[in-house]
C-alpha cells in the first residue's frame, strides 16, 4: 500500500520534496565545511547532520567536491537574485546603486562563519578548473550585471559617456574582492571595518566614473 501510494504521489510533490531533501543536505554539508573543515567532514557525517541515509546523500551528490560546488551555486544564485532586483528598480542615484551592488557580495560573505569562505577559497585554489571555474563564473555573472546597471546610468547621462561599464564594473568589484580577502585573512578585521571600506572604495570610484551633480541633464548650477 504504502509503496502504490508513493508512486501515485503527484509529480509536483515528487519535486519539491526532492528539492527540500537537497535544500536539507547542502544545508548540513555547509554548516559541517565551516565548522570542522571540507577535509575533516566524510559523507556519512553530512547524511547523519541532514537525518538521510548515506545512500540517499549518495543518490544526490556523488562527492564531497560535488556537495562544495551546490553550495557555490546556491551561494551565486542568491547573489545573482539580488543584482537582478536592483537592476530592475534601481536607485536615482548611480553612488547609491553601486553601493547597494556592492552590499550584495558583503552580506553573503559575511553572513556565515568566515570558515566556510576559507574553505571554498582553499577548494578553489586546490581544484582551479572545477571548484575555482565555478566561483569565477559566479562572480563574473554579478559583475556583468553590475557592468549593465553602469550602463543604465551612463545612458541617462548621469555617468561620464566615455567610460566602459564592463571594465568599471570589474573595478568596483576587485575593491570588494580586495577588502572580502583581507577580512579572510585577518580575524581582527571586523565585517563592519570591510563594511566601511568598501564603500569609502566604491564612493572613491563612482567619483571617477560620474558626471558633477551641475552637469546632469536639466540640472542647473543653483539646484
Amino acid at each position: 500500500m504504502n509503496s502504490v501510494s508513493a508512486v501515485q504521489q503527484p509529480p509536483g510533490l515528487r519535486h519539491r520534496q526532492k528539492r527540500e531533501r537537497e535544500r536539507r543536505i547542502v544545508k548540513a554539508a555547509e554548516r559541517l565545511f565551516a565548522k570542522k573543515g571540507f577535509a575533516e567532514v566524510a559523507m556519512e557525517d553530512v547524511a547523519a547532520r541532514a537525518g538521510l541515509a548515506v545512500g540517499t546523500i549518495y543518490n544526490y551528490f556523488p562527492s564531497k567536491s560535488a556537495l562544495l560546488l551546490a553550495i557555490v551555486r546556491r551561494e551565486s544564485e542568491s547573489l545573482l537574485a539580488r543584482g537582478r532586483k536592483i537592476l530592475d528598480d534601481p536607485p536615482d542615484d548611480p553612488v547609491a546603486a553601486a553601493t547597494a551592488f556592492t552590499e550584495i557580495f558583503l552580506e553573503d560573505f559575511t553572513r556565515e562563519d568566515r570558515r566556510l569562505w576559507r574553505e571554498l577559497f582553499g577548494a578553489a585554489i586546490a581544484d582551479p578548473a572545477v571548484v575555482g571555474k565555478r566561483l569565477f563564473e559566479g562572480d563574473a555573472q554579478l559583475v556583468s550585471q553590475l557592468a549593465s546597471l553602469l550602463e543604465q546610468y551612463r545612458g541617462n547621462g548621469m555617468l561620464a559617456s566615455d567610460i566602459e561599464p564592463l571594465p568599471a564594473a570589474t573595478v568596483l568589484y576587485g575593491v570588494c574582492f580586495t577588502w572580502m580577502t583581507a577580512y579572510l585573512m585577518n580575524d581582527q578585521i571586523s565585517d563592519e571595518m570591510v563594511r566601511k571600506e568598501i564603500r569609502r572604495g566604491t564612493a572613491i570610484a563612482m567619483r571617477g566614473y560620474s558626471l558633477a551633480p551641475t552637469q546632469y541633464p536639466g540640472r542647473s548650477h543653483d539646484s
